[in-house]
């Protein structure tokens, strides 16, 4: 029989592992949000930094450029955005934009 020092499943004495290593609140490579106006896919909004506002950083940008008129909601990873038919196309423009450039 073997003599473990610290335990058989032990990794090292000390260090506590937890079931998802801690990285619960952490940033992954594969966040990913897909944008619709008014029911019309525009894109996927990848989470490029640790800092960045998640699912209000399409919001923000939006309101930035002077968008006001518009609802916002989030289901899971989707984000929805309804708006007036006139601003529909303008807003898809912009988003379109924003998408290819973060």
């Amino acid at each position: 029989m073997l003599n473990y020092p610290y335990g058989q499943n032990s990794i090292a004495p000390g260090i506590i592992v937890t079931p998802d290593n801690g990285n619960a609140n952490l940033k992954v490579p594969t966040d990913t949000f897909s944008i619709y106006v008014n029911g019309e896919y525009v894109g996927e909004k990848i989470l490029i930094a640790q800092g960045d506002l998640g699912e209000n950083s399409v919001k923000e940008y939006l309101m930035n450029q002077g968008f006001t008129d518009f609802s916002y909601t989030t289901d899971g990873k989707n984000i929805y955005i309804d708006t007036y038919e006139e601003n529909a196309k303008n807003m898809i423009n912009y988003l379109k934009v924003y998408l290819r450039i973060r």
